[in-house]
């Protein structure tokens, strides 16, 4: 009898183990996929890039149909679905982006009933060297002569002759 209840036991710990285990396991945002795995992990993307994949691991979850739902400012972009063909499942999908969409992305992985299963974030961003402007310009070296001759002007009402003077 005993040996009846720790089977039954080892059963019911072995099932639990197995559907808590079952889901996304890893998931990231990379510019690259290499041997079926993410080359980066990133949370920022630079809008010079213009492919970003999302890779997912998925186990437990053999025989069974997920979604990756790509979201920008609360619009779905694109749903790509895939048949999960065995116990750990590595897969990916991915989006062209435009260097206009700039922002917070969503990548939300669906169960087939819609229930959410995973949800990532990253965001989409100017570089920085990009804020600033290409060329600077350099102010001309004014010599001493120059500013006294210039402050001259300006004490004068002659407005004019101020822009002539910077010229």
């Amino acid at each position: 009898m005993k040996k009846i209840i720790y089977v039954l036991f080892l059963c019911v710990v072995s099932l639990s183990f197995n559907v808590s285990a079952a889901g996304i396991s890893r998931s990231a945002f990379t510019t690259e996929i290499v041997n079926k795995e993410p080359l980066t992990e990133l949370d920022k993307i630079s809008v010079d890039v213009t492919r970003i994949y999302f890779f997912t691991e998925i186990t437990g979850l053999n025989g069974r149909t997920i979604t990756h739902r790509w979201e920008y400012n609360g619009q779905v972009m694109a749903e790509v679905t895939f048949q999960v063909n065995a116990n750990r499942w590595r897969t990916w999908s991915s989006k062209n982006m435009l260097s206009g969409w700039v922002g917070k992305w969503q990548v939300s992985v669906l169960d087939e009933g819609g229930n959410v299963i995973e949800q990532s974030e990253f965001e989409y961003v100017v570089p920085a060297q990009e804020l600033e402007p290409r060329h600077q310009t350099q102010q001309p070296q004014i010599q001493q002569p120059q500013i006294q001759a210039i402050d001259q002007m300006t004490k004068s009402e002659d407005i004019t002759g101020v822009k002539d003077a910077k010229k």
